[in-house]
């Protein structure tokens, strides 16, 4: 805990300073890997890595935990005002013991967005696919629970598909796999759905709604903005 809150002063000690001169201090003293071409607004970032390849984005007053690893692709962005939760792998939360495998992770595939005011819970991997977007506000991403039989918690990765677009005020619960081009609705709260792909998803609990046409603008984008 000491060790994280010196991160975090470190951080905004360097905030005032031009953005060359912070992402060099950030590379050099914390270990992260900011391309030059990348850039990290008002932020706090307590991941044990950061990895950001150019053009991706993290804009201002997001809390990120102490995750074992963010990493963002090409031209990834995330917004503003996020919480971003996790437990790194260091840690050897009791909790976890039995998921000797489990990473701490937030992946970012190239051009996907995490947009403004969401809640993400990293105890366990999430990823997004390439071109992915979490649209709107006050959606949760949550990757642990407690099982009700056994009375432990538990957790599981997360996976958000290529070319798949999330609506607002959204839940995503553990474990939960979308597939690639796919709308999940505004509301929805997504325990399970299926491996259909080109298909809308709604409701609590969430479930396949109707098919969408693979000619659809939004699966064959080539940059990230949704126009």
């Amino acid at each position: 805990m000491g060790f994280e809150m010196l991160k975090a002063f470190f951080q905004l000690l360097c905030v005032a300073l031009p953005w060359p001169i912070r992402r060099r201090l950030l590379n050099s003293v914390l270990g992260f890997s900011i391309d030059p071409d990348a850039r990290v607004g008002l932020s706090v970032i307590l991941a044990d890595e950061l990895v950001m390849a150019p053009k991706a984005s993290i804009g201002h007053f997001n809390y990120v935990g102490s995750l074992d690893r963010l990493q963002l692709g090409g031209d990834a962005l995330i917004g503003n005002f996020n919480w971003i939760t996790g437990i790194s792998s260091r840690s050897n939360s009791r909790y976890y013991r039995r998921k000797p495998n489990r990473r701490s992770e937030l992946i970012m595939g190239e051009s996907s967005s995490l947009i403004h005011r969401h809640y993400i819970d990293c105890t366990d991997r999430i990823e997004f696919g390439r071109f992915s977007v979490l649209a709107g506000v006050r959606s949760q991403l949550v990757t642990h629970g407690v099982n009700p039989i056994s009375c432990r918690q538990s957790c599981s990765p997360i996976r958000i598909g290529a070319y798949t677009m999330i609506g607002t005020g959204v839940i995503i619960l553990k474990g939960v796999q979308i597939p690639d081009f796919s709308v999940v609705m505004a509301g929805a709260v997504v325990s399970h759905v299926s491996a259909e792909q080109y298909s809308m998803f709604g409701g609590n609990p969430a479930v396949r709604i109707r098919e969408i046409p693979k000619t659809a603008r939004i699966f064959a984008r080539t940059v990230r903005e949704i126009l």
